[in-house]
């Protein structure tokens, strides 16, 4: 086994924070493998390396860039591309047994699609999550059927996850839960000694991003309405994802959002510093599938800014779903003014080893 026979892809924030433990065991067992940012995103790589002790990628295929518009997005494919095309014709990856890539988003297709195309086989994490609708959500239902098609080793966080996959080929490898666990402890470990209950900043904490909200005017300017309305209640820390803070300029909200005396704009920050946030929040409201999955294991109070979602973390417990309804928004807001919760404690067998001891074992097959 050398650096060649696994390639690791990572392109997002939410990539990078549910990739880091794996690559963390990798290090700690000396398994070789090669890192590759696609570059679809890279606000806040830097400090996500150093904050979770990962070395620095082999490549990044498309540097110094961010996909924060659909025209940069376009521009990133193009870019990406043709360096896949490049490495491919010089033979960079080749050797290449087995690529890991994580999720739901484009990157995650692109990644299984360049390891195929290297002849590889595909480890996808995260595998078999499923809506029941092939477009809701757009476009991330989408691409993880695709991305089930393309893989080999289908790396499941829950027995559901493994039912969805039972008419798809390869390797259904149960691990346990979901490596965000992992990364959450990692986090939680730096604030010793934890506090018993959250919300002690007295604020909601905002994060919005995925595309389907940030595509519909009407379900955009409904949420930003409510951003506002939530600040007009109790102070608001709005953590703006790259695409957000773009389209929140564009669309003509930026002047409304930055003169409430209670809204703050904030950059996004490393993974221990949001986790800090969390735990001082009153309540989360969030469109984001990993935020109501870190909700879940913390214990906090959750409003979900979707009409559906994929997984079932925290629902019936401390997880809402609004379906998008001004009534329900507004509902859990006034309930969670000033609230104070009780933080769970995150533990449970690692999925991250789980996964890794499945890696070695297809990696050193056939020597």
């Amino acid at each position: 086994m050398t650096e060649r026979s696994l390639l690791v892809m990572v392109g997002t924030k939410a990539q990078f924070i549910k990739t880091a433990p794996i690559l963390r065991e990798l290090d700690a067992r000396r398994m070789p493998y090669r890192l590759v940012y696609t570059g679809q995103h890279n606000e806040t790589f830097d400090l996500l390396e150093v904050a979770f002790g990962t070395r620095a990628p082999d490549e990044v295929l498309v540097p110094d860039f961010e996909a924060s518009t659909q025209r940069s997005f376009l521009q990133w494919c193009l870019r990406y591309w043709w360096a896949v095309a490049q490495r491919i014709a010089r033979g960079t990856w080749r050797g290449t047994r087995m690529g890991l890539v994580h999720g739901d988003t484009a990157s995650t297709l692109f990644g299984a699609l360049t390891v195929r195309l290297v002849g590889a086989r595909v480890g996808h994490v995260e595998a078999g999550l499923r809506s029941p609708r092939l477009l809701a959500p757009f476009p991330e239902e989408i691409v993880r059927r695709l991305v089930s098609r393309l893989s080999a080793v289908h790396y499941v966080p829950d027995a559901q996850a493994g039912k969805n996959l039972r008419n798809v080929r390869g390797a259904v490898v149960h691990t346990g839960g979901n490596t965000l666990r992992d990364a959450l402890q990692m986090a939680l470990a730096r604030m010793r000694p934890l506090p018993g209950q959250g919300g002690a900043g007295d604020y909601a904490l905002v994060s919005i991003h995925r595309s389907e909200t940030l595509s519909s005017r009407a379900d955009f300017n409904l949420l930003m309405e409510e951003v506002l309305h939530a600040a007009d209640q109790m102070p608001v820390k709005f953590v703006l994802h790259p695409t957000t803070r773009e389209k929140i300029r564009s669309s003509g909200w930026l002047p409304r959002l930055a003169e409430h005396p209670r809204l703050e704009l904030l950059k996004r920050v490393d993974y221990p510093e949001f986790v800090h946030m969390l735990i001082g929040s009153c309540c989360l409201l969030t469109d984001g599938g990993s935020n109501q999955e870190e909700a879940a294991m913390l214990g906090l109070p959750t409003l979900l800014l979707r009409r559906a979602t994929e997984r079932m973390d925290g629902l019936g417990d401390c997880v809402l779903l609004s379906g998008l309804e001004t009534d329900a928004i507004r509902s859990f807001v006034r309930d969670n003014v000033g609230s104070r919760w009780r933080l769970n404690l995150v533990d449970g067998d690692s999925p991250t080893r789980t996964l890794v001891d499945s890696l070695h074992g297809e990696l050193h097959v056939g020597g």
